[in-house]
């Protein structure tokens, strides 16, 4: 391996579930200014003492004394501090051993705070392990030892030695919101963490973090319900034994599965001691102090840890200890250059050739080692339009079939074109997730969206077919029919169009809400491509389309409440956070008084999640992590219009709807953890063990950014984060070259811009509907898609003067040169900027153009100019417009002879574009 030497020193609802602490937690991460990089820090919420109960040699019973809320972290009944284990001698048969059914040799209750347990295992040869287990509190801080020692008169081997961790990680229907707490964890070595939180973010957090000497390897995730016996997550020190099982089943894991050979006993290497250290910390910045404080590695990262080949990122590490070398997978294409110390951090820049995963190992003294899980994609922009070109090209198009025109799912690992006749019932689908549902509609909405931004003719015409041949008059109610614009759900709208039961399962099955966005999405992305291309060819007029979009939205509002009083006013959906815009185009389309109509649903929807009980966790299952685009969105509108006449919300209440939800995306969402799998992504169920890198990676992702630019009082460690976000999820699309044989994940033309719905991070797992599925992107493209509509509309290259990496440029490539800074936009769309520098701002957006793809934007931030280079392949569409935030006050000459006054910084200005041609120059007069 290459190695880098660096010698620096140094289903159902539940409600109120953020009541008990109204939201506190969001200056954790993005109202906090930052502070100075220094290398010991005192971690906040590290005097916080424990509050224990005994008994049996474990612990039943793990508090923070003094707590605002009573959170007990152990799940009731269970026992934390038995540990299992595997062994051997020889090359016999692995015999496996659970202190928690053994009878202990001894016990010793030292004290309120220490308990000490001796074991012995013995198999049919006699005595083989000792096992001393001893926990105790002490300064604020609980260790756990374990100690094994050899009985045996010659070598045996530990192939496992786990820790189960019963911690109260599930999330129930009916419990205090305050009961369960979110695991968030990191097992790669020496640098292994876990921390856990509970869902109003509210301090402090139980952190985990092994001792200098002992390190972590591999996990297993919580096992338990109707059909399996409780089996805890464990975290294992040794499991050579465990991942030979694992590799013959057919999982897959990245980390060497190692073993433990004890010497016989009575002589060096008989005995083996390893420890953990449990503390608090107050947030997200003292977890970080706490991993340097025990020894470990706070990682930061700026442009992500899924990173497109076109474009770099940037590694700051924190430690106490030297780190002697940075070692690459695939040294020969990889480069990692050291960039010096910038405060406490060692600053180092990588890019990555290789597609597909790519881990770094940080190698420090006394052979400890961390590693950090990168993946390597093709630029944003191929992936975007790759996506799209293989929806298009999987459609089904027989007039004989009820489905014609169905734009359909895709087995990866069978290479299937699913549909009604065919929806892989052996492999565990279902027929909705084929037709409809939101597998089925993300689809046509992502199709749509991209393609008012990179319009290509035969995929707007497959739009058009889906439409004419399977929408309308099939799944979507047209004008002509009662109830117009509803969407039949499930299983599919040819069984409930044909059902002799009209109720509300049979002929009036479209009460579900979730269906209406996606649909809404659908019409409003072909409305901008009717209106933006003049040289696209349409079905319907942008007309047609507007009004569509239109109907479809309100009948969300209608329809469901009036069949099944189902509100969609009190959850939030994926993609609805496209209502306010087409309440604005019918605005600006002279229909008033639907905008009207409209918006008076939509604030109503507003008024309830800022002034009334929603729970921000509750969808079609007690958790979920599904709505914090829609909370963003809700929270934007009740920000931008608080204390208008008529508009039931404060600016206070506005301001604290906006940091409770904001706090609720970050608590299931990964901060700390530095795999690219986790950082940015969403977490699915309350465990945190479930697949990752779903659609909310990247819807959430957006609403980050938007809190970030619009409301945070420093914005800087939340554009880094939603820019990871932003890129993470597209690790889920199997993309690539001939020579990387056309995909990671599922290697094939065939596959090439297909996508996986989530991603399984346990060397064996399930996918979302209990398929047996191993490490990896799914099969299935299931609803990825939807999050590929939010990555649509976050876009765009940020710039910040970042405490930890100096200026950087996320989603671009920066050049400075005379107090000019010219930039490459490279983060798919080229159409949007912001920038947060020490002393200015500034944000622009272009509708209807776009950047050229090389260096296009040039900015003086002192003498407030700025060039931009327009796409020739692209030209501006009629109606094209720059929009410009930040700009000082005074007057400023557009090239072509415009002239816009600016009253204020927080002024924004637009400028029509249409006979500017290709460059666009503006400066003060």
């Amino acid at each position: 391996m290459k190695r880098l030497t660096d010698k620096a020193d140094g289903g159902t609802r539940r409600r109120d579930v953020l009541a008990a602490a109204g939201g506190v937690g969001m200056g954790l991460l993005l109202n906090t200014p930052a502070r100075a990089a220094t290398g010991a820090r005192t971690i906040k919420g590290a005097g916080t003492a424990f509050a224990l109960r005994f008994q049996n040699g474990g612990l039943t019973s793990l508090r923070a004394a003094g707590d605002a809320f009573d959170t007990d972290y152990i799940e009731p009944g269970r026992t934390l501090g038995a540990v299992t284990l595997a062994y051997r001698r020889g090359t016999a048969a692995w015999q496996s051993a659970d202190t928690a059914t053994l009878s202990a040799t001894a016990i010793r209750q030292v004290s309120a705070t220490e308990c000490v347990s001796d074991h012995t295992i013995t198999d049919g040869q006699g005595p083989a392990l000792a096992l001393t287990l001893r926990l105790k509190a002490e300064g604020g801080e609980l260790s756990w030892q374990v100690g094994v020692r050899n009985l045996t008169t010659g070598p045996l081997e530990v192939g496992d030695l786990a820790l189960p961790l019963p911690l109260h990680t599930e999330f129930k229907e009916g419990q205090p919101a305050t009961a369960a707490v979110l695991k968030h964890s990191f097992v790669s070595g020496h640098g292994s963490f876990l921390f856990w939180m509970r869902s109003n973010s509210a301090g402090p957090y139980l952190v985990m973090t092994p001792e200098r000497d002992t390190a972590l390897e591999y996990w297993e995730g919580r096992e338990g319900g109707k059909d399996h016996p409780y089996v805890p997550y464990r975290v294992f020190i040794h499991s050579a034994a465990r991942g030979a099982e694992v590799t013959a089943a057919g999982g897959r894991w990245r980390q060497p599965h190692t073993s433990l050979v004890l010497a016989p006993a009575g002589g060096e290497g008989a005995v083996r001691q390893y420890g953990f250290r449990f503390g608090w910390a107050t947030d997200y910045q003292g977890v970080r102090d706490r991993l340097v404080a025990q020894g470990g590695v706070d990682v930061e990262v700026a442009q992500g840890m899924t990173v497109p080949t076109d474009l770099t990122a940037r590694l700051a590490l924190r430690c106490l200890d030297p780190i002697t070398a940075i070692e690459a997978e695939f040294p020969d294409r990889t480069t990692v250059t050291p960039l010096g110390t910038r405060g406490a951090y060692r600053l180092y820049e990588v890019r990555f050739a290789k597609l597909g995963e790519n881990l770094l190992t940080i190698r420090q003294d006394d052979g400890r080692a961390t590693g950090l899980e990168f993946f390597a994609t093709e630029p944003v922009e191929t992936l975007i339009k790759k996506r799209a070109a293989f929806i298009a090209a999987h459609q089904h198009r027989d007039p004989a079939k009820w489905y014609n025109g169905l734009l359909a799912e895709w087995n990866m690992e069978t290479g299937t074109l699913l549909g009604p006749d065919n929806y892989d019932r052996i492999k565990g689908w279902r027929i909705y997730e084929v037709t409809c549902d939101d597998p089925g509609l993300s689809k046509p909405a992502y199709l749509a969206s991209k393609n008012a931004e990179y319009p290509v003719q035969a995929e707007v015409a497959a739009l058009d077919y889906y439409i004419e041949h399977f929408v309308w008059g099939g799944l979507q109610r047209t004008t002509e029919e009662a109830d117009s614009y509803a969407l039949y759900g499930i299983p599919d709208w040819k069984t409930n169009r044909d059902s002799p039961d009209p109720g509300p399962k049979g002929q009036r099955h479209y009460w579900r809400p979730y269906d209406y966005p996606h649909i809404t999405a659908m019409y409003l992305g072909l409305y901008r491509v009717a209106t933006r291309y003049p040289a696209i060819h349409t079905r319907l007029d942008a007309a047609t389309y507007l009004e569509r979009a239109y109907g479809t939205a309100l009948a969300m509002f209608t329809i469901p409440m009036a069949v099944e009083k189902w509100s969609a006013y009190e959850t939030g959906f994926y993609n609805e956070v496209v209502i306010p815009e087409v309440i604005a185009l019918l605005d600006a389309a002279g229909q008033a008084a639907k905008a009207q109509t409209l918006r008076g649903h939509w604030e109503r929807k507003v008024d309830f999640f800022v002034n009334g009980k929603p729970d921000l966790f509750g969808s079609e299952y007690a958790f979920d992590s599904t709505g914090f685009e829609s909370t963003q969105a809700l929270a934007r509108y009740a920000i931008d219009h608080a204390g208008r006449p008529g508009f039931p919300v404060t600016p206070a209440a506005a301001k604290r709807f906006a940091d409770t939800q904001m706090a609720a995306n970050l608590f299931c969402r990964g901060v700390v953890e530095p795999a690219y799998y986790y950082l940015g992504s969403d977490y699915r169920a309350g465990g945190g063990d479930a697949f990752t890198l779903t659609y909310m990676a990247q819807m959430g992702g957006w609403a980050i950014l938007d809190h970030a630019l619009n409301d945070a009082t420093d914005p800087r460690s939340g554009m880094r984060l939603a820019h990871t976000s932003y890129l993470s999820a597209w690790a889920l699309v199997n993309s690539g070259t001939a020579d990387s044989g056309y995909g990671y994940w599922y290697p094939g033309q065939a596959n090439d811009g297909a996508s996986g719905g989530g991603f399984e991070p346990a060397a064996l797992g399930t996918t979302w509907l209990g398929q047996p599925h191993h490490r990896g992107s799914w099969y299935y493209s299931s609803e990825s898609d939807l999050g590929f509509c939010g990555a649509l509309r976050m876009a765009a290259t940020l710039v910040a003067d970042d405490p930890i990496f100096g200026r950087f440029c996320y989603g671009g490539i920066l050049e400075e040169r005379d107090g000019w800074l010219a930039i490459t936009p490279r983060d798919g769309l080229r159409r949007r900027f912001h920038a947060r520098l020490s002393r200015q701002s500034l944000d622009l957006e272009l509708e209807g153009a776009r950047l050229a793809a090389g260096p296009s934007l040039e900015w003086h931030p002192t003498d407030a100019q700025l060039h931009l280079t327009l796409d020739n392949e692209a030209p501006p569409s009629p109606g094209a417009t720059l929009r410009l935030k930040g700009l000082p006050k005074g007057r400023y000459q557009v090239a072509g002879g415009g002239v816009v006054d600016v009253a204020g910084e927080g002024q924004t200005v637009a400028v029509a574009l249409v006979g500017l041609g290709g460059r666009v120059e503006v400066g003060r007069v």
